[in-house]
């Protein structure tokens, strides 16, 4: 196979983001030379929890983005008012929600380098500066 991409971009499912995630793709140097895409609801956070028929079928997403697409960094994108994270835990701030937040990327970082230890990996948060998410500033974490 010959089709390759350096990327694989691990987001959250939300809807919400779409636009917005299609615009900052496109204008970030971050994913020059294509992304794949893995929407899951709460993104990484499958990978910071202990369901080890889940992990494996993430991880196994990982392995056809790194190992047949030849991805070289991993971004892994969390953002606040986050379904999958209010479903689980009660957040008093969105500094709060964004620190477990990214305490499960570091953790789910931790995981991928382990079996993926070549590749890059970026984290990044991003606030929803409205609840419809057409207004969402990125932060590299």
């Amino acid at each position: 196979m010959s089709h390759k991409c350096k990327n694989l971009l691990i987001r959250c499912m939300d809807f919400r983001l779409n636009d917005e995630v299609e615009k900052w793709t496109k204008e970030s140097d971050i994913f020059e030379g294509g992304f794949d895409i893995v929407s899951i609801a709460g993104a990484s956070k499958i990978l910071a929890g202990e369901n080890s028929a889940a992990i494996e079928n993430f991880l196994g997403n990982v392995d056809v983005s790194v190992n047949l697409h030849h991805a070289e960094k991993i971004v892994i994108f969390h953002h606040s008012d986050c379904g999958a994270y209010a479903k689980e835990y009660k957040f008093d701030s969105v500094e709060e929600e964004k620190k477990k937040q990214i305490e499960d990327m570091e953790k789910s970082k931790m995981i991928i380098l382990e079996k993926f230890p070549t590749v890059e990996i970026v984290l990044v948060w991003g606030v929803l500066e409205d609840e419809e998410g057409k207004k969402v500033k990125f932060e590299i974490v």
